[in-house]
């Protein structure tokens, strides 16, 4: 019984200290904060890794954008790989790779990244698009109705589409710009 608090309270603690790292790492969205990466780290990677999944099609995600308040629809990147990320202003591992997201968003215009805002607050998105520095665009899912037609297990969530919009890869938790590029390079092999 003892033996059995001890690991309880270890595993407690390694939760605590891992939850907390990601605080630290996720800093306060300046370059220049302890664990901010500069984007050339493409090759070695500290957040969660995608994996391959069957290509299958991706539901149709459409909505209204929380911060432009413009329809936003998925079958208007036809032709062109997609990186739906899903996030929430309130969620620590979405302020972990905000960041990356945001970098890797800009070093491929040849791919789409599509944000679906899960559970959220006009106010907070708009906060987190500020913060964060964000330009693509995020459909609003308030009622968790898209997230739940893509599997969501987690947040973040990331998915990777191909140029005919069918998931092929995921990561569910937060990644790094490494990670981001991964997913598209499988993404854009299929």
């Amino acid at each position: 019984m003892i033996r059995h608090r001890a690991l309880l309270a270890a595993a407690a603690a390694l939760l605590i200290a891992t939850g907390a790292a990601g605080v630290v790492r996720a800093g306060d969205g300046d370059e220049a904060s302890p664990g901010a990466r500069t984007g050339d780290e493409t090759t070695a990677s500290s957040g969660a890794e995608p994996t391959p999944v069957d290509a299958t099609p991706a539901p149709a995600l459409a909505g209204e954008d929380p911060i432009t308040g413009r329809a936003v629809r998925l079958a208007d990147f036809g032709g062109k790989p997609v990186v739906v990320n899903v996030w929430a202003s309130w969620c620590p591992g979405c302020i972990e790779e905000a960041a990356d997201l945001r970098d890797f968003a800009a070093a491929h215009p040849e791919a789409v990244v599509l944000g679906i805002d899960f559970q959220d607050t006009r106010a907070g998105a708009r906060e987190f698009y500020r913060r964060w520095r964000w330009t693509h665009p995020s459909i609003w899912d308030v009622s968790g109705t898209m997230t739940s037609a893509l599997g969501l297990v987690g947040l973040p969530s990331t998915y990777f589409l191909d140029e005919r919009h069918r998931i092929v890869a995921q990561v569910v938790g937060a990644t790094d710009r490494a990670g981001f590029e991964r997913g598209l390079e499988l993404a854009k092999q299929s």
